[in-house]
């Protein structure tokens, strides 16, 4: 049976914040039926493509966002697949309470990482470039290093991650890469979006 999907973003106009942002929402559609979910992340009404349905501009934060916005939308589209295998009827409700429901309450950090990018090579030439998914190879590689020094761990849960752990890994960044300090923004803007998806997963936006 053929179906039609898709996920969209919108501001939420009626959310403004006092800093001028407004929250980024989604909109997951199968079959004409559609159900809304929140991302968690948000922005200045300016830099929003209403037409596009994403962040506009060169700056850090509209390339953070959006990287956060393809990371969902490529995580919901691979969900949206799987149903289609195993299920006779997929609606965008389970693939919401897949992608949002699940327990991740001891979620391991690198394994989210693993198959994120898991999902990302399997969309290379579909949406994503191959220079893409290695540069998140990357990131996950260095990241699994930093782990590996920094704890003696193989891996590391998603609940242990705070702001000392982040500034930390910057650090390490800077003392143990030969990178320059834009592509440190880049290896942590990779890691930010895969840890944002992680907490949004954990937290379970109602």
């Amino acid at each position: 049976m053929k179906t039609t999907f898709s996920i969209l973003y919108y501001l939420k106009r009626n959310g403004k914040k006092a800093n001028g942002n407004m929250p980024i929402m989604g909109r997951i559609t199968v079959n004409g039926i559609a159900v809304q979910f929140g991302t968690k992340v948000e922005i200045r009404p300016e830099y929003w493509n209403v037409r596009a349905g994403k962040a506009i501009g060169k700056g850090n934060e509209v390339q953070h966002v959006n990287s956060i916005l393809e990371s969902i939308k490529v995580t919901m589209t691979n969900i949206y697949r799987d149903l289609r295998e195993k299920e006779n009827e997929v609606t965008p409700e389970k693939i919401k309470n897949i992608f949002f429901g699940v327990d991740n309450k001891h979620q391991m950090f690198l394994d989210l990482f693993i198959h994120h990018n898991e999902n990302k090579k399997m969309l290379i030439g579909n949406g994503i470039t191959k220079a893409t998914y290695l540069r998140y190879e990357y990131t996950r590689k260095i990241l699994s290093n930093f782990i590996k020094e920094r704890f003696n761990l193989s891996d590391i849960s998603l609940k242990e991650i705070n702001h000392s752990f982040i500034t930390d890994f910057e650090v390490y960044l800077m003392t143990n890469t030969s990178s320059n300090s834009n592509t440190i923004a880049k290896f942590m803007q990779r890691f930010r979006s895969i840890l944002i998806i992680g907490w949004i997963q954990v937290e379970k936006i109602k």
